[in-house]
């Protein structure tokens, strides 16, 4: 079962089939989650905001939703992230395949080791199968996807100061968003394969002469989600065959 976890502007997944909602209950929490058959690959979806988009970024309950997904038994996950662009050659639009992050979050539950010393290893936490399955289906689909990105998570809500993100840009950073950790570094400790698109929805604080108009970046995304679900379905086909 492939996991789907979307964020800002991805709210549903049109065309799957069988679809039922339920609540799975974790030890973090309890969990809305879908699940059905998208182009003929199970499929447990799961937008991170919750219904409504209601849920902040620092409030999402990472952790129990994570534990869901793999309870339900899900094998591979795929996000997205809404995202700021940092590096200069990035366009409002474009999608990243993401291979590396930069964490400046605090006080969110990141790790399932609480009571144990553990040390989890993150020298590529977005798994490379997966990477590899991303950029084969935008190239046969005629999808642009730029192959590799280092993601900067800050802790919102509030957007960046352009002095922050001058700071990641010298610390090598080309996208910033809210809700990319702990997701990731939760999936590596659980086991779970787990890549996630970049989705450019507007220049990083101080890199436009316009202030941040989350106007703009509703249409940006709605530009955006026709691509988003042919790649994220492409993967669902490929992942199907090869489960069969």
């Amino acid at each position: 079962m492939l996991g789907l976890i979307t964020g800002s502007g991805f709210y549903d997944l049109p065309g799957i089939e069988e679809a039922r909602s339920q609540e799975v209950g974790t030890e973090f929490g309890l969990v809305q989650i879908t699940q059905g058959v998208w182009h003929g690959c199970p499929v447990a979806f799961l937008p991170r905001h919750g219904v409504g988009h209601r849920v902040p970024p620092h409030r999402i309950n990472y952790r129990a939703n994570l534990q869901a997904l793999h309870d339900v038994g899900v094998e591979a996950i795929l996000a997205t992230a809404v995202s700021g662009g940092i590096n200069p050659k990035y366009r409002v639009g474009e999608l990243v395949l993401i291979d590396q992050f930069i964490e400046f979050t605090h006080g969110r539950d990141h790790t399932f080791f609480d009571e144990e010393v553990r040390h989890t290893d993150m020298s590529d936490p977005y798994d490379s199968d997966l990477r590899r399955l991303l950029m084969e289906t935008a190239v046969s689909e005629g999808i642009g996807l730029l192959d590799g990105g280092t993601y900067v998570c800050s802790n919102g809500p509030r957007f960046e100061t352009a002095a922050e993100i001058q700071m990641y840009a010298s610390f090598g950073g080309d996208l910033v968003g809210m809700t990319g950790y702990p997701e990731v570094a939760l999936a590596r400790e659980l086991n779970l394969p787990y890549a996630a698109i970049g989705v450019v929805s507007n220049p990083a604080a101080g890199l436009s002469e316009k202030d941040l108009s989350l106007e703009e970046i509703w249409v940006v995304l709605e530009g955006l989600s026709t691509p988003v679900q042919q790649l994220l379905g492409g993967v669902s086909i490929r992942l199907a065959e090869r489960w069969k």
